[in-house]
């Protein structure tokens, strides 16, 4: 394992994602707890010191299991634990940041929690947490009494919000924004990350696999490109990982493993990673994925959302067109059916009304073309 200096710590160059944990009957909130005990046990002797998590994960069951494995074996001394402030009812009468924050030590069996992130942010959300909680001086009050050891947050909005969140969130200790190969130009992007750098903020990188999009499973396509660039042995997902690992200001790079397979996979890429890893040859390549991935045919869905407000069924469609043109574009439907079938469980309650075609600004045949969704995500 490779590590990266951190205020006179070691932090491992992988994080281990708890956020698609193996679970039981397909219900995410019976995680499959041997499972994730012999996975964890594997990153730890590994070298794996950075476990992310959230209070939302797993409905709540990613930090009781965390925490209870870190309990009974006794690992709790041995691993950072990050969680995340779950931030999207900051408007609503029943948030109480101190409440949750018990709540989560109560499920992770802890006194303190390594790195506490404010979960998503947006810039008006950002506002909301400011002015209306006054959440800067609460985190570092909580820094200050030992219960948070670092402080920062996740983000999920355009740039300007992020400049603006790093220039306003005094005693900010790291950020975690999403970025891989496709989405380097979006968010935070590079220039997120230029000027994370010019803060001195670490980042800590989601995402990097694009959600398990960019493993592309079945793509000879991209087979040849890498061929044609000899670096046709490595696998897709090392290729996004050195990606990311191979840029300056980064902290760790997560990865939501989910099997044995896939946590072995990564550790072992992890091994090799470093700064300016990429080669020219690695750089071409990958461009001209990003070429082929720009070209590929999906559904013209701008998402206007007028056919969602007409919908009797309150379908959502956008999504759901969404999630195909994702799926199709990396030939992997599976890397969508999380999030689909958490997002468009209700789609077939479609009742081929016509009403979000007739509104539809692209002349969609909106309910036929949800068929073909089914068929290619149900």
């Amino acid at each position: 394992m490779q590590y990266k200096e951190y205020h006179g710590e070691q932090i491992s160059s992988l994080g281990f994602g708890l956020m698609r944990l193996p679970v039981i009957d397909d219900d995410q909130s019976k995680i499959d707890i041997e499972k994730v005990r012999e996975m964890v046990h594997y990153a730890v002797d590994n070298g794996v010191n950075y476990f992310d998590t959230a209070y939302v994960y797993h409905n709540g069951f990613s930090e009781k299991a965390i925490g209870q494995i870190m309990e009974e074996d006794h690992l709790r001394d041995k691993i950072n634990i990050a969680t995340k402030m779950f931030t999207f009812g900051a408007n609503g009468p029943d948030f109480d940041p101190r409440k949750m924050l018990d709540e989560q030590l109560e499920r992770l069996r802890t006194d303190h929690i390594d790195f506490y992130l404010l979960h998503g942010l947006r810039g008006e959300l950002w506002k909301t947490l400011r002015d209306k909680w006054d959440i800067v001086k609460y985190m570092n009050d909580m820094k200050e009494q030992g219960v948070l050891r670092n402080i920062g947050f996740s983000f999920h909005d355009e740039y300007d919000s992020f400049k603006m969140i790093l220039d306003e969130y005094d005693g900010c200790d790291f950020a975690q924004i999403q970025y891989n190969y496709v989405d380097h130009e979006i968010q935070a992007g590079n220039k997120g990350i230029a000027y994370a750098i010019e803060k001195n903020v670490p980042l800590v990188i989601m995402e990097p696999i694009k959600g398990g999009s960019l493993i592309f499973p079945d793509y000879p396509e991209i087979d040849a490109i890498k061929e044609k660039y000899g670096i046709g042995s490595m696998s897709n997902a090392e290729l996004a990982l050195d990606y990311v690992w191979d840029k300056k200001g980064i902290l760790t790079v997560l990865s939501g493993m989910g099997n044995m397979d896939m946590l072995k996979g990564n550790v072992e890429y992890a091994s090799r990673s470093s700064e300016g890893m990429i080669t020219e040859d690695m750089e071409k390549a990958i461009a001209e994925i990003r070429t082929l991935l720009e070209n590929t045919e999906n559904i013209p869905c701008t998402g206007c959302r007028y056919c969602v407000d007409g919908c009797p069924q309150n379908i959502a469609i956008p999504s759901a067109f969404r999630f195909y043109n994702e799926g199709k574009k990396y030939r992997n439907p599976d890397s969508q059916k999380r999030m689909y079938n958490r997002t468009c469980a209700n789609i077939a309650d479609c009742v081929e009304c016509g009403a979000c075609s007739n509104i539809c600004p692209q002349h969609l045949e909106i309910p036929e073309l949800l068929k073909e969704v089914r068929a290619y995500l149900g």
